[in-house]
């Protein structure tokens, strides 16, 4: 009898069909590892047709790999016993949607088998089990709708290594969310990963590519919520985001930081800060000025400590442009002086006094803005107050200065190391810190006084940022670089970041260059805090100094736009 054959043939098909088993063949590897991700191991409740997930399994030969989905219910089995029952086969996605349902109040055990089209296989690391529903019992609901944030609908000149995110969808029975996040070029239908967290990392896009994304909300019963579908084109990937313009600004300085930097009359202007060399160590007065964007730089105003005739040496002052002078507005004060050449300085009188609330009071890590012909002060040493200047002079040479918001909670509380700018007829408020907590909200007002929260922000928090506006281009945006925040590869350590983002309208945010943790290679942006960005009359965007850390930093940058 021939019956060896018979038997070789029965074992193969058993081979192929069996979660406890895997094959190969001669110079052929089989499909890496993979693990089931959804539905969670012991779920109950689940709906009876429910999304079925598991991590994608790598082929070293890269031979293409499918899927086939087992199931069995848990009484036709016997104590350890896996699923032999093939549901669905030739996936080519490692996520099935099923179409036929389950029976209701029943146990069921599945797994998955990835095969590579040429006899190699490779059974799931697990089995899981899950509970459906009982009939007509069912009352958990999907999570609630939500928004993709950044890259934004549309939007252009993306990072190669972008970071998606989006709004957090709440669920109302309290579930765990899982997010599970489809990602592709001519339509989204490869899934790229699962996770807990609102943003995911993508690397290595191609350049001048339009891709598309959305993203499932998933609970634990099974229940899904679908993001709308957004398409992003990234950069052509020449040059780089940012480069080094130099790395000796200050002449015989090891670093500066605190600093304020302006144009101003065709010229850039830093103005005080933090400074450490042989000669001089901690807040200074001084002021260095470039004529050719930033290149080299020229100290005309050297430091001048306990002087009357300038600015207070500080490393928490701000610096504007107000009615075609530099204003300071000084740290650990409520005094400001002005000055046309940077040399010489004039203290600008005020009317009014703290004790009947008519003037603010001393306050450090504050923020100034110009926007409609008024100079606001906003916020610093805890406080949430806005106080604002239009700059003319009553009888007797003194500005007055008004509330426009008290020190209260109405809108945003109070905060040190925020940023405030002036962009398309509003203020913008963006990020800082409470004492304890780092920020990343974003609030504006039109007139100062009235605010309101417009957008959850992609960006991690953070304070001691830099924020400048770009309007030399068709389209106007706001630009943010690094901080002292939450790095967002660990979401829970906090580092000084290097990561840029820039917004077109305020509301949706774009991450230009992504934070790494590694930038001590030479062409590497280091991450900062209590740096200072400025535009150049070429439309240029430079960043000067800062710290990373407790090292201060000597250089300038220019993004590359």
């Amino acid at each position: 009898m021939k019956t060896k054959p018979l038997f070789m043939l029965l074992s193969l098909l058993a081979l192929t069909i069996c979660c406890d088993s895997e094959s190969s063949v001669d110079s052929n590897n089989n499909p890496d590892s993979f693990n089931l991700l959804f539905i969670n191991d012991n779920a109950t409740d689940i709906i009876l047709t429910p999304i079925l997930t598991w991590q994608p399994a790598i082929d070293s030969d890269d031979d293409t790999v499918s899927y086939q989905l087992l199931i069995d219910k848990i009484d036709d089995l016997s104590g350890n016993e896996a699923p032999s029952t093939v549901l669905q086969s030739n996936i080519n996605t490692n996520t099935v949607t099923l179409t036929s349902p389950l029976m209701a109040g029943t146990a069921y055990k599945w797994c998955v088998i990835a095969t590579d089209g040429r006899g190699g296989s490779r059974k799931s690391s697990s089995v899981f089990s899950f509970t459906t529903a009982q009939e007509g019992s069912q009352t958990n609901l999907p999570p609630n709708m939500f928004s993709l944030l950044s890259p934004g609908f549309g939007a252009t000149n993306v990072s190669l290594d972008p970071q998606l995110s989006w709004q957090a969808a709440t669920d109302p029975d309290n579930d765990p969310v899982f997010y599970d996040i489809y990602f592709g070029e001519s339509s989204p239908d490869n899934f790229i990963g699962q996770t807990q967290n609102t943003s995911f990392q993508v690397n290595q896009l191609s350049e001048d590519t339009e891709y598309l994304w959305y993203v499932l909300a998933k609970d634990i019963a099974g229940n899904v919520r679908s993001s709308s579908t957004f398409s992003f084109t990234t950069c052509d990937g020449n040059p780089g985001p940012i480069s080094l313009l130099s790395s000796e600004v200050m002449q015989n300085r090891d670093g500066f930081a605190g600093h304020q930097m302006v144009n101003y009359n065709g010229k850039l202007w830093i103005l005080g800060g933090l400074v450490i060399s042989p000669d001089v160590n901690g807040e200074t007065n001084e002021v260095w000025t470039s004529d050719d964007n930033g290149e080299t730089w020229e100290l005309i105003k050297p430091n001048s400590p306990g002087s009357t005739e300038c600015f207070v040496a500080s490393d928490e002052h701000q610096a504007v442009v107000f009615n075609n002078e530099i204003w300071v507005i000084e740290g650990n004060r409520n005094t400001v002086r002005k000055s046309t050449d940077g040399i010489t300085w004039e203290f600008v009188s005020f009317s009014g006094a703290v004790a009947d609330n008519t003037h603010y009071l001393p306050r450090n890590q504050h923020q100034c803005a110009v926007l409609n012909g008024r100079l606001y002060i906003v916020g610093g040493s805890g406080k949430s107050d806005v106080w604002s200047t239009d700059g003319s002079l009553n009888s007797e040479n003194e500005v007055t200065w008004v509330q426009n918001k008290p020190n209260d909670n109405s809108a945003f509380s109070g905060r040190n190391g925020h940023q405030l700018i002036a962009f398309e007829g509003e203020l913008f408020l963006i990020g800082g810190t409470t004492g304890n907590t780092r920020l990343n909200d974003v609030w504006a007002s039109s007139d100062g006084s009235n605010w309101q929260e417009i957008v959850d922000s992609p960006f991690s928090e953070r304070s001691e940022h830099s924020c400048i506006v770009d309007n030399s281009g068709v389209v106007p945006k706001i630009w943010l670089i690094g901080g002292d925040g939450i790095n967002p590869n660990t979401g829970n350590t906090v580092a000084s970041l290097n990561d840029i983002w820039y917004t077109e309208e305020g509301l949706f945010w774009e991450e230009y260059k992504p934070h790494i943790d590694d930038d001590s290679g030479d062409d590497e942006f280091t991450g900062r805090k209590e740096s200072e960005a400025v535009l150049t009359d070429s439309g240029e965007i430079l960043v000067s100094g800062g710290k990373k850390n407790t090292i201060f930093l000597n250089d300038i940058w220019k993004l590359d736009l």
